[in-house]
């Protein structure tokens, strides 16, 4: 029987682009425009972003109406900000007090690592322009923040460096980096602080959520011998828990990967993934909770060695048992933006391409949002001469 060699090629096509999306249907924000941020309430999603124009940075955020997004508006701007691919704005929304959270990184010395956290609250459509969040005045830094809202305000946690500010013996700094938090009221004020973790790794993002009323936040953590794996704490009774391991990876690193964690939660059920690259092997790992996040399943390997993931993961809950995964990987040598659709049962679903990215730290941290059953994904595009947002929107039905 003869077979129709044009049959055959195109099912060969369309077996090579199953695991891959349209990217017809991306858009870019202006010229310039980089380290985005998205925040989903149950009726809105907004975005964040920087600017830099000349010696000035520019904080803007927008709200998707309909199929558009509405003009941008301005929320900070100065001549003397940290912008840095890994450390950057983020935006959450307190849909219960109508406010909004989101901060900028001023410089408090010439020392390269030298910035603080001023924080800007909106109550009923008008920003405030806040102090700094942390009480130290250290020339250190102090970053990666993360903030959810908790109550009517918010509950921020971030990297604290006013321990490791001046030097010590030999030279060396004194102490190490901190993880701190502050509880935000629905007038914009720190109502409370307080300490997390005395030790952990310098410079991986810092991530959080909320189930069932408990804030929970998750970080790179370190040990006196370099062990770098991920670790959790949960604030109960306004105080944080004794930080666990997530997983005894066993990571021994002498420096910050720039690598954090993310998590995300829905009801009871919670979700964490992670890169690490322990015993030399580079792998995206995540980890299913069904009681608010005390207690964790086994591992779920979601990338290894094969694609050779860099990480930079973010995840999000679609369903009550059901999440999304994104991370990069570099395959053969080419840059990818991956994705893939993990159950809480174990059940993993292929991995799909949403687009080819460089591999490079201008590119960011890709952000996915899950809203009114579509997932959109953010990333800074350095395919020409000035970066700009590109975002890609796809139906949950897709994937």
């Amino acid at each position: 029987m003869k077979i129709n060699i044009w049959y055959l090629f195109l099912l060969a096509l369309l077996s090579c682009n199953k695991n891959s999306f349209d990217s017809n249907t991306s858009r870019f924000f202006p010229y310039n425009s980089s380290e985005s941020s998205l925040f989903s309430t149950d009726k809105d999603l907004f975005i964040s972003w920087t600017e830099q124009e000349e010696d000035s940075n520019y904080l803007y955020m927008s709200k998707l109406n309909g199929s558009s997004w509405s003009d941008k508006k301005i929320v900070a701007k100065g001549t003397d900000w940290f912008v840095n691919w890994a450390d950057f704005p983020s935006i959450s929304v307190n849909e219960t007090s109508q406010s909004i959270f989101t901060y900028h990184l001023p410089k408090s010395s010439e020392e390269t690592f030298s910035y603080d956290i001023n924080y800007h609250f909106n109550k009923n459509g008008r920003w405030y322009d806040m102090d700094k969040i942390h009480d130290d005045n250290t020339l250190s830094e102090h970053g990666f923040v993360s903030s959810v809202p908790y109550k009517d305000g918010f509950i921020v946690s971030w990297l604290d460096g006013r321990n490791t500010y001046g030097k010590g013996d030999h030279g060396h700094a004194k102490g190490a980096m901190t993880l701190r938090s502050a509880v935000i009221g629905s007038d914009g004020n720190v109502e409370k602080r307080s300490l997390v973790d005395d030790m952990v790794c310098d410079c991986c993002q810092t991530s959080m959520t909320v189930s069932q009323g408990i804030p929970i936040v998750v970080y790179r953590d370190r040990t006196k011998g370099e062990i770098r794996d991920i670790s959790f704490s949960r604030y109960i009774d306004q105080k944080w828990t004794e930080p666990q391991p997530i997983h005894e990876d066993g990571w021994q690193i002498n420096g910050c990967p720039v690598n954090g964690p993310n998590i995300d939660s829905f009801g009871d059920n919670v979700v964490v993934s992670w890169f690490s690259a322990s015993k030399g092997r580079p792998k995206v790992n995540l980890k299913f909770s069904s009681d608010s996040g005390r207690t964790y399943g086994d591992k779920i390997l979601l990338d290894d060695i094969k694609n050779s993931p860099i990480g930079r993961v973010d995840v999000e809950f679609i369903s009550e048992d059901e999440v999304l995964v994104s991370w990069l990987s570099s395959v053969d040598g080419n840059g990818q933006l991956l994705l893939r659709k993990i159950k809480s049962n174990g059940d993993i679903g292929p991995i799909k391409v949403i687009d080819q990215i460089s591999t490079e730290r201008s590119t960011g941290f890709p952000q996915i949002e899950e809203f009114n059953d579509n997932i959109y994904i953010s990333w800074t595009d350095n395919s020409e001469s000035n970066k700009r947002i590109k975002m890609t929107k796809i139906p949950l039905s897709d994937i």
